[in-house]
């Protein structure tokens, strides 16, 4: 229980035990996802409910943790990029907007990196590892379900979306980091490219950022090339 609550504990390895049963969860939930899809779809709205149910919890241990551990306004603010998908993830899961998916498509493509690249992770037997997988696997997994339950799909309006809502995403991070001394969206504790000083890495880190929304659009449509289906129309306000 001591190491659970533990509110330092030591990072994960890059390949390490944690890391490979993070991915497996992962994976599982993922095979369990597309596996059931018909189910999935025949029970659309409960599942939702129990995925807004599972991300509220998730949220509310989380802060919760920070307020009860001592809060830091450098680290404990919902501006890292994972974060703020889960908070879209709750808008998705409560309002069902197409235009929020957008959105949570494109920043959750961030969280295929911390998979990838685990960096300042806790390990699997920590309350913050819990809420670090649950966060990231709803973050990846949302865009499934969108498309199984209401055959969402990306589009270039809603890349555009996305590209103007991480311009005023990159402006709140660096004004908080420079109120706080945070390292939002990684530009203190430099995962890649430690070397390069700022304001440099911050305008690579936007443009590595501009081109991952693109290939994961790019991506999107040769998934569904086969059955060559035309774009979703845009949602009615």
């Amino acid at each position: 229980m001591e190491s659970f609550l533990d509110p330092h504990p030591e990072w994960i390895t890059i390949g390490g035990r944690d890391h490979l049963i993070y991915a497996t969860g992962l994976v599982l939930l993922a095979a369990a996802l597309l596996g059931w899809r018909e189910r999935v779809r025949a029970h659309a709205g409960q599942v939702r409910t129990v995925l807004l149910v599972v991300v509220v919890l998730q949220q509310l241990t989380l802060y919760g943790f920070y307020a009860a551990t001592g809060w830091d306004n450098a680290e404990s603010l919902p501006l890292h990029i994972s974060r703020v998908s889960a908070l879209l993830s709750l808008v998705y899961l409560a309002t069902g907007s197409r235009r929020v998916m957008d959105v949570l498509f494109s920043f959750g493509l961030w969280a295929w990196a911390s998979f990838a690249y685990p960096q300042n992770i806790q390990p699997v037997d920590n309350i913050l590892g819990w809420s670090f997988f649950v966060n990231h696997a709803v973050t990846l997994l949302m865009p499934a379900f969108a498309w199984i339950t209401t055959d969402w799909r990306p589009t270039v309006s809603g890349l555009r979306r996305a590209l103007g809502w991480f311009a005023v995403y990159v402006a709140a991070a660096v004004v908080a980091n420079a109120l706080t001394g945070g390292n939002y969206f990684y530009q203190r504790e430099k995962p890649l490219l430690p070397w390069l000083d700022q304001p440099y890495y911050l305008l690579a880190s936007v443009a590595a950022t501009v081109l991952l929304f693109w290939l994961g659009y790019a991506v999107s449509r040769l998934v569904r090339a086969p059955d060559a289906a035309p774009e979703p129309q845009e949602e009615v306000a």
